[in-house]
């Protein structure tokens, strides 16, 4: 009896270690977080190709952060139709920006009312995710992701690729119900001005300016 229950122990606690995520890899998620909270603002150009069931898709984020302000702009590329979308938060009012052919439609709502997730890019796997792999080639360290925290979440596994020589992201690969998402960081640039987050009026001529 006495046996079975220390048996039962060692089984326990290996699991427990097993669900931990590895140190190592905490401080390097760490490190890259550190470089993408730089107080002088950091944009960044991501490109991103999604497939699922024959239909393809690719969208190009430019995405600009700074303290609490933020600006994204997206084009979207599906099935012969491109999609522009843009919109930040300038540190006082939230906005977006409707491109159409009839004419922009910019729309200023005050306060942070951005989407959760919209705006940031939350590079926080090592705190969703209970299990983790690492391995150091050519340059990059590639950690792949599993068992997420939250059973819901649809995405089962998901890889990162980090530069070991400056820790900036430069590559995110994920999938979920039959489809595959790669996302790959082209460049990145610091110093971002604050006047960089707000919309400016004169490139957007005849524009209807909705204010809430």
């Amino acid at each position: 009896m006495r046996k079975t229950i220390v048996i039962l122990t060692m089984l326990i606690c290996s699991i427990g270690l097993w669900a931990q995520i590895p140190a190592e890899v905490t401080n390097v998620m760490d490190r890259s977080r550190a470089v993408m909270a730089n107080p002088a603002g950091i944009e960044y150009v991501m490109d991103m190709k999604a497939g699922m069931a024959g239909v393809s898709m690719k969208m190009k984020f430019v995405i600009a952060m700074k303290g609490k302000m933020s600006r994204v702009h997206v084009t979207s590329k599906i099935m012969g139709m491109e999609i522009v979308q843009e919109s930040g938060f300038d540190g006082t009012d939230t906005w977006e920006i409707d491109y159409s052919s009839k004419g922009d439609t910019i729309t200023f709502v005050r306060g942070d009312k951005r989407e959760k997730g919209k705006g940031d890019m939350e590079f926080d796997f090592d705190k969703k995710y209970n299990k983790a792999k690492m391995k150091l080639k050519d340059g990059f360290y590639d950690i792949d992701f599993s068992d997420p925290k939250d059973k819901t979440n649809e995405v089962k596994k998901i890889s990162v690729k980090i530069s070991a020589n400056d820790y900036h992201v430069r590559e995110i690969r994920s999938g979920a119900l039959g489809s595959k998402v790669v996302m790959t960081i082209s460049k990145v640039r610091f110093g971002i001005k604050d006047s960089y987050f707000k919309v400016d009026l004169s490139k957007h001529p005849g524009a209807v300016v909705i204010r809430k």
